[in-house]
This record gives C-alpha cells, sequence and structure tokens, in this order.
C-alpha cells in the first residue's frame, strides 16, 4: 500500500495548478484581444503606408510578446514562493499536531504545540489539544491513583478473611459465630466498596439517570434522620433534627438525596464519639435552600476541607477510614449534589472542634 503524500505536497500541487491555469487563461486572453484592439486603435489614426503599418504590427506584437512572457514568468515565480510560505505556514502546525496526538495515544501526555498558528481556526485548534492533553493527564493520573487506593482498600478485608480462613482450617481460629461475624463483617465492607465504586463512576460519568421530581427537602431529610437513629442510638451520639415548619421544595432524584443524607449522617456518626451530638438543620435563601450537618466530633484541619472530598482520603488522620465506610461517601454526596446543579462544601473551626457539612441546592420557588 502506497504512503499517502502529505498535506504540503497536496497543497503545493493544488497552488501550481491553480496558477499554471491563470496564467495560460491570461496568455490566450491577451493574445486574442490585444491584437485586436491595437489594429483597431492604429486604423483610427489614418495610417495608410502598409510599411508603417506592418513595422508598427511587427513592434506592437514583439514587444507584447516580451511583456506577455515576463510578466507571465514573474507572477509564476512570484505567486509560486507566496504558495509554498502559505503551505509551509499551514501544513506545519498541523504536522505538529499530528505528531503531538500520536505521543498522546502512546500515553505522553507532556506535549504542547505552538499557539501562534497561522490563522485563527489553528489558534484554537491547538489550544483545544492542550486543553484535551491536560485533561487526559488528570484522568490517567486519578485512574491510577484509584488504582492504587482501591488495592489498599481491598488489602485489609481481604487479609482478614485470608487469615480467618487459614486459622479456621489450622485449629488455630475457633470455628464460633464470632469468627463468622468477623468475616461476614469484612465480606459486607467488599460489597459496599464495589457498590460505591459502581455509584461513584456513574456519577462521575453523569450517567446515573437522575428520576428528576418535584420533592420536599424536608420531608428527605426527616426520613434520613429517622432511619440513622438507631445506628446513633447504639453508638450514644444524640442526633438532632430540626426540619423547618415550611416546606421546602426542591427538583431532585428523592432516592439520591436520600443516598447524599445517608452519607453525611454515616460520616458524622463515624467522627462524632460517644456522648456527642449530630444536628441537621435546613435552611431557604433567595433561590437555594441548604441542609447543614454539624457534629461536635473529631473535627477537619483547615488544609484538609477539601481533600475529605477525595477518594479514599487518608491524609487527615483524625478522620482516617476506620473500615466501617468505604472512603467514598463523601466524594459520592459530592458528586450528586453537583450532578444536581448544588454544591457541597465542608466547614470547621479545627481539629477537635467537630465540622459541618453544607448542601446547597436550587429550590423550586423563593420565599414569598
Amino acid at each position: 500500500m502506497s504512503r499517502p503524500r502529505s498535506l504540503a505536497v497536496r497543497m503545493m500541487a493544488g497552488q501550481v495548478v491553480v496558477i499554471a491555469f491563470g496564467a495560460i487563461t491570461l496568455a490566450i486572453t491577451a493574445a486574442l484581444i490585444a491584437p485586436r484592439l491595437f489594429t483597431y486603435h492604429f486604423e483610427q489614426t489614418g495610417e495608410a503606408n502598409t510599411v508603417v503599418q506592418y513595422h508598427a504590427q511587427e513592434a506592437f506584437e514583439s514587444s507584447f510578446a516580451l511583456a506577455l512572457a515576463f510578466g507571465v514568468v514573474a507572477s509564476i515565480i512570484g505567486a509560486g514562493l507566496l504558495s509554498w510560505l502559505l503551505t509551509k505556514r499551514i501544513s506545519q502546525p498541523i504536522e505538529q499536531l499530528s505528531l503531538a496526538a500520536r505521543a498522546v495515544a502512546d500515553g505522553n501526555y507532556d506535549v504542547a504545540v505552538p499557539h501562534d498558528s497561522f490563522g485563527r481556526e489553528l489558534s484554537a485548534l491547538s489550544v483545544a489539544f492542550d486543553d484535551m492533553a491536560a485533561q487526559l493527564a488528570q484522568t490517567d493520573a486519578a485512574r491510577r491513583q484509584l488504582l492504587a487506593d482501591l488495592a489498599h482498600e481491598l488489602r485489609t478485608p481481604l487479609a482478614t478473611l485470608e487469615a480467618h480462613i487459614d486459622g479456621m482450617e489450622d485449629g488455630i481460629v475457633p470455628n464460633s459465630a464470632d469468627s463468622y461475624a468477623v468475616m461476614r463483617q469484612q465480606v459486607a465492607r467488599l460489597l459496599r466498596l464495589t457498590t460505591d465504586l459502581k455509584v461513584l463512576t456513574a456519577v462521575e460519568a453523569h450517567a446515573l439517570e437522575l428520576q428528576m421530581l418535584e420533592v420536599h427537602a424536608d420531608a428527605i431529610v426527616r426520613n434520613a434522620c429517622d432511619a440513622a437513629a438507631r445506628r446513633y442510638q447504639a453508638k450514644g451520639v444524640e442526633l438532632r433534627c430540626l426540619p423547618p415548619d415550611e416546606d421546602l421544595l426542591v427538583i431532585a432524584d428523592p432516592d439520591r438525596l436520600q443516598q447524599v443524607m445517608s452519607n453525611l449522617l454515616d460520616n458524622a456518626l463515624r467522627h462524632t464519639p460517644s456522648g456527642g451530638w449530630v444536628e441537621v438543620s435546613c435552611e431557604q435563601n433567595a433561590a437555594s435552600i441548604t441542609v447543614s450537618v454539624s457534629d461536635n466530633g473529631d473535627g477537619i484541619a483547615a488544609d484538609q476541607l477539601e481533600a475529605v472530598f477525595d477518594r479514599f482520603h487518608r491524609a487527615d488522620l483524625s478522620r482516617h477510614n476506620d473500615g466501617e465506610g468505604s472512603g467514598l461517601g463523601l466524594t459520592i454526596a459530592r458528586a450528586i449534589v453537583v450532578d444536581h446543579g448544588g454544591t457541597l462544601v465542608a466547614r470547621s473551626p479545627g481539629l477537635g472542634c467537630g465540622a459541618t457539612f453544607r448542601a446547597t441546592m436550587p429550590c423550586v420557588r423563593s420565599p414569598e
């Protein structure tokens, strides 16, 4: 299979054809029109001497042919040089883009193409390519980090299961209800992790297929608090649910909104010691509704207020993953809120001073 010609060769060949066609058209047109015009105007002078007419005609034809030939050659050379320069200016950035695209395809995202291309369109294409390469680099880095974090998170429950199975086979670990309870707990943790990973992948790809309805945010909050009440009671943490007296309407997927509240309440319970409290409140502003989940537990360092929403966040040891959660709850909660057109932020005075998570979403109608 023959190798296709480069864009520069094709463009230059096209320019040569255009120049040649223009030169031939000019020569034919001039040869057909100019002599007739000369003869017509010479006859208007009234000169009857045939010798004068012959020399005048010969002088015109020779000078016209010379001038035409010189003009055609000069125009061909000038147009050819200009076409060559334009072709290089256009084909060079495209060739650089092609090489950069090949490097990106090979996994090298640290590429850059010049933005001073010939023309606004090529310059915009270069900027878009750089943005695409940067996003691909971020996606690849996030994928690598996710795989590394996932391997870390899977190691603990799998190691626990392996140790118990080996211990039961060797007779070291008793074949008792407690042993099976530990293994069931680790299996449940693995199931929770895989389920959360599936949800996170879907929500980050905007593939959750949200069922958007007009729902009462205050009812969602009450239901979430009622569902979490038994877990809070078992740990000895007071749960204060302070829904407003008025109805707060939002356009949302009720199941996903319930999932957000469940994740926030589970996170607060996990980081609030026995004897502490967690308070849930709602308020409506001009065009939004804010649900706040506050606790007097571990607190968050100032430099970790954004990082707590990262997958498997472990930088802040006071809010570590203790095995009760998948490490993805806050990540999923923020992604769902953002998918609803809202925001989820964390606030904390510091370590040991509690924390507040505020989810803000657009409301259906403004307060009168």
